[in-house]
């Protein structure tokens, strides 16, 4: 089985941390965004992995290569954002007649993925019930619980199953198939190819589908978002288990769930909830709560809630809801 993940998007909505590197390289909860996504993926990521990039893909490639240096990797560069079925139809050398799994690099998804193959299908899609499915694309499903339809921001909330974003096929060259089919007739959505719409020739043509219920989805596509995947991943086990004890020994104080790097040094603090604290993290005299502040960062004499402080940066005085990129100084005095 190989594996295709969609890693080019410029993630304006996470700025000012993704001017200086991409939102897949983005510190949650101890790892990266697509650190994670790799870690949740295991049990399918035995064969080719391929990665498609685009901003700032050079720093995605290093990162990946060094810290998961078991994978087979290709990397796959995609120079017009042209949309998701675009970046997927660049893989078209590896969309062989053998399986494959298309995952976008937004969102990191808890699921059952050694039993994600059904050889009587030709596609599954990951889905989550929502309330208010209005914002996402959406399976519907016949009596038998086959897939019919899909519809991208149903103008209702009458379907609720909500299409994650990692979905497997049995076979890549029938999935190639419709993906050119659209580019070459030019359908497009804001001037981009979506997915869906191949799905959606995938289906005319006759394809069997199903969904299979994810088990978690945490996005990581705003700052309010990845602080609430932050928070959702240190409860869910995430947490640096020792924090308690590290605290009492060093003199500041943990309200769990945090998770803090071994080479943080802290002094003079009280760390969460739901704080994550990267690697030469530097923090006197400083509260710090449901935040994460990333790897070099120094805090001194303030108060962080709901904070993204980025990497190298140095915040002092009284601040609380900031979003600090790399490398930046803050003095709030």
């Amino acid at each position: 089985m190989k594996v295709i993940i969609l890693l080019a998007g410029y993630g304006t909505r996470m700025r000012p941390h993704t001017w200086s590197r991409p939102k897949p390289l983005l510190n949650v909860a101890g790892n990266t965004v697509v650190g994670h996504i790799l870690d949740m993926m295991e049990e399918i990521t035995t064969e080719e992995v391929i990665f498609v990039v685009g901003y700032k893909g050079d720093q995605i490639e290093a990162w990946i290569r060094e810290n998961y240096p078991q994978l087979d990797t290709y990397f796959i560069i995609q120079e017009e954002a042209l949309g998701q079925a675009h970046a997927v139809w660049l893989c078209r050398e590896f969309l062989d007649d053998g399986d494959v799994v298309v995952a976008f690099g937004d969102g990191i998804i808890e699921a059952d993925y050694a039993n994600f193959a059904n050889p009587d299908l030709d596609a599954v899609l990951l889905v989550e019930e929502i309330e208010d499915p209005r914002r996402f694309g959406v399976a519907v499903l016949n009596e038998a619980g086959y897939v019919t339809n899909l519809i991208e921001k149903p103008p209702t909330k009458e379907h609720k199953l909500a299409i994650a974003g990692i979905n497997w096929f049995r076979s890549g060259a029938q999935l190639f198939q419709a993906i050119d089919k659209i580019l070459k007739e030019g359908r497009q959505t804001l001037g981009e190819y979506f997915m869906v719409d191949a799905y959606q020739v995938m289906l005319e043509r006759g394809a069997k589908m199903r969904t299979m219920l994810l088990n978690q989805w945490a996005d990581a596509g705003t700052p309010q978002a990845i602080l609430s995947t932050n928070a959702r991943l240190l409860s869910a086990g995430y947490a640096t288990s020792d924090a308690l004890e590290r605290g009492f020994e060093d003199g500041f104080t943990v309200l769990p769930p945090v998770y803090i790097h071994p080479e943080a040094d802290i002094e003079a603090a009280i760390i969460g909830p739901y704080a994550s604290i990267g690697k030469n993290v530097r923090i006197r005299n400083a509260v710090v709560r449901n935040s994460i502040v990333d790897p070099g960062a120094q805090i001194e004499d303030c108060i962080l809630d709901d904070s993204l402080i980025g990497e190298n940066a140095k915040v002092s005085g009284q601040g609380k809801a900031l979003f600090v990129g790399d490398d930046s100084t803050l003095d709030l005095g």
